[in-house]
């Protein structure tokens, strides 16, 4: 699914944001990049999203150079980043059924599909309320159910766990789970700042640490 050789990544001429980063990610795999602010975690999930330049390497996805993949005819991306983008004047529901409306679902199928969303992520209770009105926590369960409205290839997840309370965060890591059975065939890319999350999840761990993926100890 996602191949990476020899990544260099860097902002300025002194300093790497990501060094040397070699990866496989299997098709249908799920694994979590764990690592501490600015290990780097959330720049290699930019980077896998196209949204940063490389100084150098290779990235593949199924196969294909990431400067010449289509998003939309190569493969189905979701993309949840730890600052979420939403309709802020818009309500929960209107934001979840925008998203289906411009991928030209018809209107019985978008009903349907954001009334088991909301319900599947907990969000039924708030669907009438608008966007910049609603927590940090709440914001979250709602970018899950977004994300949750598509079956995609491919899910890249920004630790959304940061700045949240330890109820709220036990939450989302059950929500997250339910996201991860309910497409067992997709591959799954999070970023994790603690790794007990990704062990809960049930993830493959992949340490990162100062721009860098650490080897794994030796037994």
């Amino acid at each position: 699914m996602i191949s990476i050789k020899n990544l260099y990544l860097s902002f300025t001429k002194e300093f790497d944001a990501l060094h040397d980063i070699n990866l496989e990610v299997e098709d249908g795999e799920k694994i979590a990049l764990v690592g501490q602010t600015d290990s780097g975690k959330t720049m290699l999930l930019r980077v896998i999203a196209r949204l940063e330049k490389i100084k150098s390497g290779e990235v593949y996805i199924k196969n294909i150079n990431l400067n010449k993949i289509n998003f939309k005819q190569d493969i189905q991306v979701a993309f949840v980043p730890k600052s979420f983008v939403f309709l802020n004047k818009k309500t929960v529901k209107e934001n979840l059924e925008y998203v289906l409306k411009i991928r030209n679902f018809d209107s019985a199928t978008i009903n349907v599909k954001v009334l088991n969303a909301m319900k599947n992520y907990g969000v039924e209770s708030i669907q009438n309320l608008k966007i910049k009105d609603l927590s940090e926590y709440q914001k979250t369960l709602v970018e899950i159910a977004r994300a949750s409205l598509r079956k995609v290839e491919l899910y890249l997840i920004d630790d959304i766990c940061d700045n949240l309370v330890a109820s709220e965060c036990n939450n989302v890591l059950s929500k997250l789970a339910d996201l991860i059975q309910d497409n067992q065939q997709s591959t799954f890319v999070f970023a994790f700042s603690e790794e007990e999350f990704a062990k809960r999840l049930g993830l493959k761990v992949v340490k990162l640490k100062d721009g860098m993926i650490e080897e794994p100890e030796q037994n």
